[in-house]
């Protein structure tokens, strides 16, 4: 199921991408045929050798090997979008092990077990589908819900029988409230009416109501003995019953087993029909038995070592930022383990696969219920912790509910995007109310504030989650201080836009939404020290710091420096110009940009576009966001030297932005004049691009050049190693800081070089005009790159 579900998410016919570096007139759309040639070409060159053979089928050994694990690994690495996260994977590891801030150490590792979980179903699939149907079943029974075993395993093994019983049962509505009800949802807005195997839904909600009654039986026996047996006796008997009662839940789903993959698993191949099978039978896979084997290993070993410090963290969790057990276990935990295929199950129900999406949805929670949550019991009972089927009555109501309404809306085989919303409601009802249960004290809170109104309500929380993110991103040194939240908003941004432009599929906001995110986290970063200090003085009690003047920092004063705000607002008059430029551009094209054609309906492509874009920002934003670390009093102790660093950059800039501008304007005027007939030319040969083939590019690098001089002269500078904490480390700490400065020009530079910009350019204009003698002259006379006045 899961192996369907993830071939029909990927599957989609990858459809040729036109290059969109210029606009205007026909001449200057290039056709998809020769996009498609000239890419072709670009990767024939870099993964082929000089026989056209791909290096991983080299004869050569030592060429073959490396390449093939190269090919491999890339192949596994972007399965699925969510593997962007494994940046997290080696950071939320050294921060437990050096024991940074345990907030920090919870947000890193929920975040890098997430793309773990991904891979761990992948290498899943790759394995049992070389074990045959049988065993593969069994493998991906055993394996599909691996992170949530494996995180339970550890609490379990720590005491925390709240956060292991919270855990099960918010696994379960995630799965049936959340993914299912963004199913229909999804699938809802797309397609008018959706039908599904109503038979083979009903037997798994049938199971699942059998396992509702595993919890309630239990919280009536406990209710039932009443206040006339001890607490002691009462949990004895409880233990008793679960222990048995996870023994039949085991056996029942021993048998669901054996009903559907012998007896009865012709009603489960009905799911996927003959001609997909045909297809996913046809389609190769990467992993060998034995790669996917050690791949299994490695992956869960590194997911017990993340949910190791991820539970060591949770007291202070729960300590520090208020939240309860409940929340972590109900809320929290589940979507670490899920999210992945949350993803996939929603692509496909876009695709009217509601079997598989409602296999998926329906089929893990029916694995926890009757799978995880009695094996757990039973290792309690060898480990000797108490981990029994008896849950709080709020959790044992609500799981009856859900489970209940879900069984309604399925019964008819048929869903729409009502439904949808009617599962999705009642998540998020049992999200207000899953933490507020244990916390009369926020209650009382959450009352006093909604009795002076709304606003003061909506304060209230807004305040909460501030000082919550900045106690979390409070780190000893100012730069990282300064670098997680900025990129944090980086990729908030990036998502609040990505959430409507995929469901709307258009492109028309991804430019602009590039340039708000380059201002908005640049501001951050200038202001982050008065924000802290403010919310610092406001949970004392104490009087506030007034926000610096820009002015005042331009005339020497104030809190901030003039470079600060120099860079700051570099960055800003640029964006906004390049923002409003391209999202002209845009709208003059109906709101489309061929960039975008052939992600903008795969939404896990299209959403990885948008983070994509939020990577940029934050490299490109690195020498700004550690000049603006560095507190404000250092600069005036800077030596005067530094004032030609300051020059150079600031010329750099000017020079470079005056450039692009320029060149921007002369190529806009030219096809303005081609499309009012004025000149018959096919190429712009005028004004700056009679001195460079791509001056506009030429000025972009250049003004990313001068802010990188000008922020790279001050971390360079003793002042700025000991304003970032570098100072005890030398010349590594020199390089460092240099390296930082330099990654947005570097940057910027590899992208036009070696990934869109000239290499696209180049192929279009030499397969259109390769063979005109104007066309060879002016390229043979006119630079690439850097401008021959």
């Amino acid at each position: 199921m899961r192996s369907n579900l993830r071939r029909h998410a990927s599957g989609s016919k990858t459809q040729p991408i036109r290059s969109s570096t210029e606009n205007g007139g026909s001449t200057l759309v290039d056709s998809l045929e020769h996009h498609v040639d000239e890419h072709t070409a670009l990767l024939h060159r870099a993964f082929h050798n000089s026989d056209g053979e791909p290096f991983y089928a080299d004869e050569r050994t030592w060429v073959r090997w490396p390449s093939r694990f190269g090919y491999v690994a890339w192949r596994t690495l972007t399965s699925n979008p969510v593997n962007v996260l494994l940046l997290f994977v080696p950071l939320g590891i050294i921060s437990g092990a050096i024991g940074w801030n345990p907030t920090v150490v919870f947000i890193l590792n929920f975040l890098a077990i997430i793309p773990l979980a991904s891979l761990l179903s992948f290498a899943t699939e790759e394995l049992s589908v070389k074990l045959g149907q049988t065993l593969g079943g069994l493998m991906n029974a055993t394996f599909g819900n691996a992170v949530e075993l494996i995180v339970s395993i550890v609490a379990l093994k720590n005491g925390e029988i709240r956060i292991v019983q919270a855990s099960m049962l918010g696994s379960i509505l995630s799965n049936i409230l959340l993914v299912l009800g963004c199913c229909f949802l999804a699938g809802g807005m797309t397609h008018k009416k959706q039908e599904f195997n109503k038979t083979v839904a009903s037997t798994m909600s049938s199971l699942m109501a059998v396992s509702t009654a595993s919890l309630i039986i239990p919280a009536t026996l406990y209710a039932a003995m009443g206040s006339s047996n001890s607490k002691d006796i009462r949990d004895d008997n409880i233990l008793i019953l679960s222990h048995g009662t996870a023994i039949v839940l085991l056996a029942l789903y021993g048998l669901y087993l054996i009903f559907q993959l012998k007896t009865h698993a012709h009603l489960f191949d009905e799911e996927s029909g003959d001609s997909d099978s045909q297809g996913e039978h046809a389609e190769g896979h990467i992993l060998s038995p034995w790669a996917a084997g050690v791949a299994l290993v490695i992956i869960t070993v590194m997911v017990a070592v993340c949910a190791e410090y991820l539970v060591d963290s949770i007291d202070a969790i729960v300590e520090t930022a208020h939240v309860s057990r409940t929340f972590i276990g109900l809320i929290l935990l589940p979507i670490v383990g899920n999210a992945a295929e949350h993803v996939t199950a929603v692509v496909v129900a876009t695709k009217d696969k509601m079997d598989l999406a409602i296999g998926v949805a329906i089929g893990s929670s029916m694995q926890i219920a009757l799978l995880v949550t009695p094996f757990l019991v039973v290792l309690g009972w060898i480990i000797h912790q108490p981990m029994s089927l008896h849950f709080e009555i709020f959790e044992t109501v609500v799981f009856f509910l859900s489970v209940l309404v879900t069984n309604y809306l399925i019964s008819d085989g048929e869903s729409n995007y009502l439904e949808g919303a009617m599962l999705l409601g009642m998540y998020i009802i049992i999200g207000e109310q899953g933490d507020g249960h244990e916390s009369v004290e926020r209650s009382m809170q959450c009352r006093q504030a909604l009795s002076r109104g709304p606003t003061s309500y909506f304060y209230d929380s807004s305040m909460t989650l501030l000082h919550s993110i900045l106690h979390a991103t409070n780190f000893s040194g100012p730069f990282l201080s300064t670098l997680v939240p900025s990129i944090g908003l980086a990729y908030t941004i990036q998502g609040l836009v990505a959430i409507p432009s995929v469901s709307a599929q258009t492109e028309r906001f991804y430019d602009l939404s590039g340039s708000f995110t380059y201002i908005s986290c640049t501001a951050l970063s200038l202001y982050l020290p008065t924000i802290r200090a403010r919310a610092a003085a406001a949970a004392v009690g104490a009087a506030k710091p007034p926000w610096p003047s820009i002015l005042a920092a331009l005339a020497g004063n104030g809190g901030l420096n003039w470079r600060q705000v120099a860079l700051s607002a570099a960055v800003s008059i640029w964006a906004t110009r390049l923002g409003t430029y391209l999202f002209s551009r845009i709208t003059s094209d109906n709101g489309t940009d061929s960039r975008f054609d052939d992600i903008r309906s795969s939404p896990p492509k299209f959403l990885g576009a948008f983070f994509a874009q939020a990577t940029w920002v934050s490299l490109c934003l690195m020498p700004v966001l550690a000049l603006n670390s560095l507190p404000a009093s250092l600069f005036a102790t800077l030596p005067a030297a530094i004032g030609l660093t300051d020059i150079l950059g600031l010329l750099f800039y000017i020079g470079g932005l005056s450039f692009e501008v320029t060149a921007d304007r002369q190529k806009d005027k030219w096809v303005q004049e081609k499309k009012t007939k004025k000149h018959n030319e096919e190429f712009l040969t005028r004004g700056l691009w009679s001195k460079s083939r791509h001056p506009n590019y030429f000025g972009e690098v250049t003004l990313w050049t001068g802010i990188a001089t000008l922020a790279g002269g001050v971390l360079v500078s003793n002042v700025g190693q000991v304003g970032m904490g570098l100072a005890a480390s030398g010349l590594l700490g020199k390089v460092a800081a240099l390296g930082l400065a330099g990654v947005s020009p570097a940057f910027v530079s590899l992208l036009l070089f070696k990934v869109s910009g000239i290499p696209l350019s180049e192929g279009k204009y030499d397969k259109r005009y390769g063979e005109r003698k104007d066309y060879q002259e002016w390229k043979k006379n006119t630079p690439m790159f850097f401008p021959k006045f």
